[in-house]
């Protein structure tokens, strides 16, 4: 089985994944796959479940967004979060759904009903995740 190799970087830390077969991402338009010899693409990403065959066997992680380059040497994630699914604290999701929940109804502004909305998203996404 062919494999290339994954770098993510995020704000507080970057890990290296070798031996990759497979790589599912949420891009701004849908899931999309990644195998060795894909063509070049520079994709962004938006809140949801990354998907990881390698050799060590299939691991899940939640991501709130960023951006994918894909090149001929290796693939590189650039995000703003990623937590592997079995890392993620269910209570402390339900609890960030609740309380997105009550800002969604309370929003002073725009802004805030927008930043609600988005948390809301994030952590409903940590639940799927999760169930993996």
């Amino acid at each position: 089985m062919t494999s290339f190799s994954i770098e993510i970087v995020t704000p507080t830390k970057a890990m290296e994944k070798g031996a990759v077969s497979y790589l599912r991402c949420p891009g701004m338009d849908g899931l999309f796959g990644v195998m060795q010899g894909h063509a070049n693409a520079m994709v962004a990403l938006d809140i949801g479940e990354i998907k990881i065959e390698s050799s060590e066997g299939v691991n899940y992680f939640s991501t709130s967004g960023g951006f994918i380059d894909i090149s001929e040497e290796k693939v590189l994630l650039l995000l703003q979060t990623i937590e592997k699914s079995t890392g993620i604290d269910k209570e402390r999701a339900k609890e960030s759904v609740e309380r997105a929940k009550q800002r969604l109804k309370t929003k002073v502004s725009v802004i805030d009903g927008d930043r609600a909305r988005i948390s809301l998203l994030r952590a409903l996404n940590r639940l799927k995740v999760i169930q993996r």
